[in-house]
C-alpha cells in the first residue's frame, strides 16, 4: 500500500478506538491519544514530502504503521471479550504495544526530518512559478472532446450511414492506448448517428467476458427491456435480443474484443435486417479485426501527429488556458516522447496539470526520453509508471484500489468512494464531509486522465467510471510490489496463495478449497471481495472466524444466498454487501459504515428486519436495501430520541417506519428512499407527511414495487402541502399513480432541481384525463426533468413555466404528440432526449430546435432513439 494510505489507515483506526466505549485502562486512553497525535504529525509530514522519500524509507514507514495497526486491532478484539481475565491481560498487552509504537513513530519521524533537510539542500534555487501561469486545478468540468482524427471521423461516419442496406461490421484496430474506444464513443454520440439509428447499444467484451452480462446489458440499456431477465437462460436471452432487433435499424458497438472465438460467440445475436444496421468493433488484434470485418477491410487507427499531440497535451494540462511560455519547450519534449499515443499524452499531461515546479517537468522529460528503445508495451508501461510515481501521496492508494476490480469493469462511483472510506485510504483534508472529500479525490484522478467517466446521473454527477486496461495492469504490478492484493483467478491451493495480503479479490468462482486454507494465510486480511459469480444456492461456509480484522466484506458475487456463520463476530467490519433475507445478525457490528442487503431476484423484493441494535451503530453512514423494517429509535431523555449522527443515506425504508420518531432518529439524512408494496403504503396512508421532520433531506425517492395492483397512491403519492423538506433538490416517483393537481404541490418546492417521474401513471383529474397542465407558478428552479412510461397525452405549459430547465428526457410515452411550445423561447434548454416516442413528437421537438436556431440560439440539441 502507498505509505500515505497506511499511515492514514492507522490514524483512522486510532480515532475509532478513541470514540469507542470499550473498557480501556486509563493509561491506554492516554497512550491512544498520544499515538493519534504523533501519527497525525507523521501524516502532515507525508502530505508534503512523501514523493521525495527514498523507497527504503517509504517501505519502513509503511511496514511499521501496518504492524502497529495489526497489533493494536488484535488486542482491541480481546478487550471486547466478556471474560474479565482476558480483558485485563489484553489491556496490559495493549499498553506495551502503544508505548512501543510511540517510540517507533518518534524514531521514524527523526529519520524523515533528516531526509527532508537533505532534500531541501538539493532543491535550493528551484524555480517555482505562480499567478496566471499556474496550470489548471480542475479540468474535469470541461468538455473533453476528441482531439484529432477529423478525416477518419468523417470516413467512418460515412461508412456507418452509407447506402449499403446489408449489415456491415466496421473494425477499428490499433494498440492499447491509441484511442479506439474514445473514437468509437465519438461516433456513438455523433448527432447524425443518433438520428440515423433507432437503436444504439454498447458492450465491452475484454479478455474475460460474460455472454450473459452482455446480453442483459443490450436488452436493458439499448432496447429498454424492464422485465425480469435474471431467471432466463442465455439462449432465451439471445433469442429475445434477436427478436427485438429484427426489422429495426441498429448500431451496436462491440468494444475491446480479443479473440475470434469471442466474435463467434456473439455475432449471431445480430440479425441482418437489410436496413443499413451496423456493428462498430474495436480490437487490438488485427487478426480478429480481419475476421470480423465485413464487407470492407479493418480501419487501423493511426497515432496523433505532432500538432494533434500538442493540442491534446495542452487541453489536458491547461484546460482552456494557453501553455505558459516557460513550459512550452520542455512540454514539447515530453509530448514528443509519447510518440502520438493519446493515452500516454493524456495521463502524462494530467500528472503535470497541477505541478508548479519546472524542475519536475524536466525530470519527466528526461525519464520518458530514456525509454525510447523499449518495445511498445514496456514503453507504455514505464511512462504510465512515471505518472503514478508523480501522483500526490494522498491519491496513490485510491488509484491502486482499482486493481481490486475486474479488468474493463464499469464501477459505481458511489460504491467506490464508500470502499475507499471503509479501507481508510484517505483523511478529511479540509472542511466538509468524507463523501465530498472522496468525490474530490475521484475528480482529481479523472483530471489526471487516469480514470474515465462512463455514465453521469441526470444532474451531471459521476455515476460510473472505469480504468484503461494498461493502467489496470500498472495497478496490479504496483500492488504486487507492495504485497497488498491477492487476485484469485486460478484454482486455489494452500501452496499458491500469497501470504498476509490485506486485500483479497475473487475474479472468478471461488472453489471450496479456499475456505479450508490455514488461518495464518489470511489472518491480516482487511477486505474480501467476490465479484464474478452468478447467484446460486451453494451451501458451504466461508470460515469467517479466520478473518477477525476484516473491514470490507462484499459477498454479492460469492454465490452464497445466506449470511455466513461468524459474521456477527467481525466487530471491525465497516462495509458489508450481501444477498440474504429475513433477520440479518448484525447487532454486534458497531463499526459498520455501509450496509447493503438485496435479494437475488431484484424484481421480487424481500423484506429485511433490522435488529434494534442498529440504533447503536454510531458509525453507520449508508443503509441500502429493497425493503426493510426498523423499529423506532429508543428515547435517551425526555422526548429526545437516539440519533444516528453520521447517517447520510437510507434506501428501502418501509412506509410504516416513516414516523416522526423514526425521522427524529435519522434527521441528518440527505438521501432517502421510501419503498414498499401496495399494502405497505395503504397501511400507513399519512406516512409521507412526516417528511417535514427531515430538515436536511436533499434527495427523495418514493418507489412502489407492485404498481399495477392498486389505486392507493392515486390519492396519496406525495406529502400534503407544507410537509416536504425545505431543501429538497431531487425527487423521484417510481411506480406510483398521480394526479396532475398533485404535481402542483411538487412545483411549490423552492429548491427542486431534478424531477424524475418513472413508470408512473399520470392522470389529469379524478375522471382519468391523461393530461398535465402546469400551474401558472411552474417549476421555478427545475433544471432536469425525466418522464418515463406515462399514459400522458397532453402536456401544456406557459412560456415561463420552466425558467431554468436545461434537460428534458421523455421515455416510452407512446401517446404524447407534443411538448410545450414554450420550449421554443427557452434561453436555458440545452437538450431534449426522446426514447421510444412517436415520430410526430420527434418532429415537433425538432421544429422547436429549428425555431431556436432561427433566433440565433444554437445551444438546444434534440436526440431521438428507438422511435416507434
Amino acid at each position: 500500500m502507498a505509505v500515505y494510505a497506511a499511515v492514514t489507515s492507522l490514524m483512522g483506526t486510532m480515532h475509532l478506538i478513541s470514540q469507542s466505549c470499550l473498557d480501556f485502562q486509563e493509561s491506554n486512553k492516554e497512550c491512544s491519544k498520544s499515538l493519534y497525535k504523533k501519527v497525525g504529525s507523521l501524516l502532515d509530514f507525508l502530505d508534503n514530502f512523501d514523493n521525495e522519500l527514498t523507497k527504503d524509507l517509504q517501505k519502513k514507514v509503511k511496514d511499521l504503521t501496518n504492524e502497529i495497526e495489526d497489533e493494536v486491532e488484535s488486542q482491541v478484539l480481546q478487550v471486547r471479550e466478556k471474560d474479565e481475565h482476558i480483558r485485563t491481560e489484553a489491556n496490559e498487552r495493549l499498553c506495551k504495544i502503544l508505548k512501543q509504537a510511540i517510540e517507533d513513530i518518534d524514531s521514524v519521524n527523526e529519520e524523515l526530518i533528516k531526509q527532508r533537510n537533505k532534500n531541501n539542500n538539493l532543491q535550493a534555487g528551484d524555480h517555482l512559478f505562480g499567478g496566471s501561469t499556474s496550470p489548471r486545478s480542475r479540468v474535469s468540468t470541461l468538455e473533453n472532446d476528441m482531439v484529432g482524427h477529423k478525416d477518419e471521423q468523417e470516413r467512418v461516419r460515412n461508412e456507418l450511414t452509407s447506402r449499403s442496406s446489408e449489415l456491415e461490421v466496421i473494425s477499428i484496430t490499433g494498440m492499447g492506448g491509441i484511442g479506439k474506444s474514445t473514437f468509437a464513443k465519438k461516433m456513438f454520440s455523433d448527432p447524425s448517428i443518433l438520428e440515423f439509428f433507432k437503436i444504439r447499444g454498447w458492450i465491452t467484451v475484454s479478455k474475460e467476458y460474460s455472454l450473459r452480462k452482455m446480453l442483459i446489458s443490450l436488452l436493458q440499456d439499448a432496447i429498454g427491456v424492464n422485465e425480469e431477465l435474471d431467471e432466463k437462460p442465455d439462449d432465451k436471452l439471445a433469442d429475445c435480443l434477436q427478436k427485438r432487433l429484427k426489422r429495426r435499424r441498429y448500431l451496436i458497438v462491440v468494444d475491446d474484443i480479443w479473440s475470434m472465438k469471442a466474435w463467434e460467440d456473439i455475432r449471431l445475436w445480430f440479425p441482418d435486417n437489410n436496413n443499413k444496421s451496423r456493428i462498430l468493433l474495436t480490437t487490438r488484434i488485427m487478426e480478429v479485426a480481419r475476421y470480423a470485418s465485413f464487407p470492407k477491410n479493418p480501419f487501423p487507427l493511426r497515432v496523433l501527429d505532432p500538432d494533434e499531440s500538442w493540442n491534446l497535451f495542452c487541453q489536458k494540462a491547461f484546460g482552456k488556458n494557453d501553455c505558459p511560455a516557460e513550459f512550452e519547450n520542455v512540454g514539447k519534449v515530453i509530448v514528443g516522447n509519447c510518440n502520438g499515443l493519446p493515452l500516454l499524452i493524456s495521463v502524462t499531461a494530467g500528472s503535470l496539470s497541477s505541478e508548479k515546479m519546472l524542475r519536475k517537468w524536466h525530470e519527466v522529460a528526461r525519464s520518458a526520453g530514456s525509454l525510447v528503445n523499449l518495445d511498445g508495451y514496456n514503453r507504455c508501461s514505464r511512462v504510465l509508471a512515471l505518472s503514478y510515481d508523480n501522483l500526490p501521496s494522498h491519491l496513490k492508494a485510491c488509484f491502486l484500489y482499482f486493481g481490486v476490480f475486474k479488468k474493463s469493469s464499469e464501477i459505481s462511483a458511489e460504491n467506490l468512494i464508500r470502499l475507499w472510506m471503509a479501507e481508510g485510504l484517505f483523511k478529511l483534508r479540509r472542511i466538509g464531509d468524507l463523501e465530498k472529500e472522496a468525490f474530490s479525490l475521484l475528480h482529481d484522478l479523472i483530471d489526471r486522465s487516469l480514470i474515465v467517466v462512463c455514465k453521469h446521473s441526470l444532474d451531471g454527477k459521476i455515476k460510473t467510471c472505469r480504468i484503461h486496461d494498461l493502467l489496470h495492469d500498472l495497478c496490479l504490478r504496483e500492488l504486487e510490489n507492495e504485497s497488498l492484493l491477492d487476485v484469485s483467478n486460478a484454482p486455489i491451493s494452500g501452496t499458491n496463495v500469497p501470504q498476509h495480503r490485506r486485500w483479497v479479490s475473487f475474479h472468478q468462482e471461488p472453489v471450496r478449497d479456499f475456505f479450508s486454507l490455514p488461518f495464518l494465510t489470511y489472518g491480516k486480511t482487511r477486505s474480501l471481495h467476490f465479484l464474478a459469480v452468478r447467484p446460486s444456492s451453494l451451501q458451504f461456509e466461508l470460515g469467517l472466524d479466520r478473518f477477525k480484522l476484516l473491514r470490507v466484506l462484499d459477498l454479492m458475487g460469492s454465490g452464497v444466498w445466506h449470511l455466513p456463520n461468524g459474521l456477527s463476530n467481525l466487530v471491525s467490519l465497516r462495509y458489508l454487501r450481501a444477498i440474504c433475507s429475513g433477520y440479518p445478525p448484525i447487532y454486534k457490528l458497531r463499526n459498520l459504515q455501509f450496509l447493503s442487503f438485496c435479494h437475488v431476484r431484484k424484481f421480487l423484493p424481500v423484506e429485511f428486519h433490522l435488529p434494534d441494535g442498529t440504533w447503536k451503530m454510531s458509525q453507520l453512514r449508508h443503509l441500502d436495501s429493497a425493503i426493510f423494517y426498523l423499529c423506532s429509535p429508543p428515547k435517551v431523555s425526555g422526548n429526545k430520541y437516539r440519533v444516528l449522527e453520521n447517517l447520510q443515506s437510507v434506501h428501502g425504508l418501509r412506509p410504516a417506519c416513516c414516523t416522526k420518531e423514526m425521522f427524529e432518529g435519522i434527521k441528518k439524512v440527505k438521501k432517502l428512499g421510501i419503498c414498499g408494496k401496495t399494502n405497505h403504503f395503504s397501511d400507513a396512508p399519512k406516512c409521507l407527511d412526516n417528511l417535514i421532520y427531515l430538515p436536511e433531506l436533499e434527495v427523495l425517492k418514493i418507489l412502489l414495487y407492485d404498481q399495477y395492483g392498486s389505486d392507493f397512491l392515486h390519492q396519496h403519492p406525495v406529502p400534503c402541502v407544507g410537509s416536504f423538506p425545505p431543501y429538497l433538490k431531487k425527487l423521484t416517483l417510481q411506480g406510483t399513480r398521480l394526479l396532475w393537481s398533485q404535481l402542483t404541490v411538487i412545483s411549490k418546492l423552492p429548491k427542486l432541481e431534478v424531477l424524475q417521474l418513472k413508470a408512473l401513471k399520470l392522470f389529469g383529474d379524478e375522471l382519468g384525463e391523461t393530461s398535465w397542465e402546469v400551474s401558472e407558478m411552474g417549476f421555478p428552479k427545475l433544471k432536469f426533468l425525466l418522464i418515463e412510461k406515462k399514459r400522458l397525452k397532453n402536456w401544456k405549459a406557459t412560456d415561463d413555466s420552466f425558467p431554468y430547465l436545461e434537460r428534458v428526457i421523455i421515455k416510452n410515452c407512446r401517446f404524447l404528440q407534443e411538448i410545450p411550445k414554450g420550449f421554443a423561447d427557452s434561453m436555458t434548454l440545452k437538450r431534449i432526449e426522446l426514447w421510444g416516442c412517436t415520430p410526430s413528437l420527434v418532429n415537433f421537438a425538432k421544429e422547436i430546435q429549428e425555431e431556436q436556431e432561427i433566433l440565433g440560439n444554437n445551444i438546444l440539441q434534440v436526440y431521438a432513439c428507438d422511435t416507434i
